[in-house]
């Protein structure tokens, strides 16, 4: 019987989250509008260097009001990545 979609050991985002990590993205890169960024998009296939993933991580620091260690933020590759970081560490920050 297969594992239902989702029931996956790691945590996923919300939509929300995913969403606004997405504008986050595109606004730090200085993407055009038509640039679709997705949950899957990787920093490197949309254009950014190890600067821009540093710029990105401040920017989503101070959006969602965390911090995110350097060792995390070099194991972030995707949009999802980040979104999944995002609300653990919001998660551990409120309880």
């Amino acid at each position: 019987m297969a594992a239902a979609a989702g029931s996956s050991v790691s945590m996923r985002a919300k939509p929300e989250t995913v969403e606004k990590v997405c504008a986050i993205v595109k606004k730090q890169l200085a993407l055009s509008p038509e640039t679709v960024v997705t949950g899957e998009s990787k920093f490197l296939a949309l254009g950014a260097d190890s600067l821009d993933t540093v710029e990105i991580v401040m920017g989503l620091e101070e959006e969602f009001d965390i911090s995110v260690e350097e060792e995390s933020a070099q194991s972030i590759a995707t949009v999802q990545d980040a979104a999944d970081l995002i609300e653990k560490l919001v998660e551990k920050k409120s309880a």
